[in-house]
């Protein structure tokens, strides 16, 4: 639907509508959406009255500018049938209902030939939500009988290799982040990929709780960290390679947590052969080895229960 501009020099009274974000995060963020004429004009987090607590009167850059990419010059508006080879751009704009017939046309011109399950709907989650995902598509292609698609394009690869390195670990409430005596966020970046993780983890060392950071980088949030481990991978060349030291890194090894229920590394003595390791307390200079350090924040997670972040997202 294309809505129309507003006549130049017409005052256009905006609206308020209150929401919540339906991308996939945790957050669930409490929006205040500013409508002008139609159109999203501004969106922000809603007022604190309006608002759960985990919003915090702020929202995510991303969903702060939705405007643009509703709006945005390059988005698609109308079905386009291609008309050369392709890799060609060539392209006609065509009508919706010229569209679907098209489609409707090939997929049972496939099954007809070859079977419902020469089709393959390639997809996968979107934004997660109950309402946007498997809803009529998946009634659709059920009854089709196209084949089934194993959706592990996005996040199985991510989690295989968590819980190689890992294990299975179970999850910690972000409410829960706050009442910790120690967190340890481990290659993540929340500053930038969990924002409202951030206050909750300054309540806590408010509260007198510990906050680790182990990252290569100096992220926001490490700045902040009473201890920060930068591990460094170190390189070595492969013989008769001709390679410089640096340009082809060292086979790592697992870490073992001692006394985890999956043992599937070989100890810090490995990590330590492995990674250089500097540490900084409190944000600003270095306070000796790292892999004693490292040690030491091994020894109080396996102790007690504290919440540890991994980053599957940086």
């Amino acid at each position: 639907m294309t809505v129309p501009e507003p006549t130049p020099g017409e005052v256009v009274q905006a609206t308020l509508h209150h929401t919540a974000c339906t991308l996939d995060c945790p957050d669930s963020c409490s929006l205040e959406v500013e409508v002008r004429d139609g159109r999203v004009d501004k969106v922000r987090a809603a007022p604190p009255d309006l608002a759960h607590p985990l919003t915090s009167g702020f929202i995510c850059s991303k969903v702060g500018r939705i405007s643009r990419h509703l709006y945005g010059e390059d988005r698609l508006l109308h079905p386009a049938r291609r008309t050369g080879p392709k890799g060609d751009g060539a392209f006609e704009r065509i009508s919706w209902e010229e569209a679907l017939d098209l489609i409707v046309s090939r997929m049972t011109e496939a099954r007809t030939a070859f079977g419902g399950e020469s089709v393959l709907p390639v997809s996968y989650g979107g934004s997660n939500g109950l309402m946007t995902q498997d809803t009529a598509d998946a009634i659709l292609f059920r009854r089709f009988g196209a084949s089934a698609l194993a959706r592990n394009v996005c996040a199985a690869p991510s989690t295989a290799a968590a819980l190689g390195l890992y294990g299975k670990m179970a999850g910690v409430a972000l409410e829960d982040y706050e009442h910790a005596s120690l967190a340890i966020v481990w290659g993540a970046n929340p500053s930038s990929t969990g924002i409202h993780l951030v206050p909750i983890l300054r309540t806590m060392q408010a509260r007198g709780g510990k906050l680790v950071v182990v990252d290569p980088r100096r992220t926001p949030l490490a700045k902040k960290a009473d201890l920060h481990l930068q591990p460094q991978a170190r390189h070595r060349p492969v013989p008769g390679s001709g390679a410089s030291p640096r340009a082809v890194p060292a086979r790592r090894r697992r870490p073992r947590l001692p006394g985890s229920t999956r043992d599937r590394g070989r100890g810090t003595a490995a990590t330590r052969r492995t990674l250089d390791l500097r540490a900084r307390r409190g944000g600003d200079g270095h306070s000796g080895s790292g892999h004693r350090a490292l040690l030491r924040v091994v020894q109080r997670v396996v102790a007690g229960r504290h919440p540890l972040r991994l980053g599957r997202r940086a």
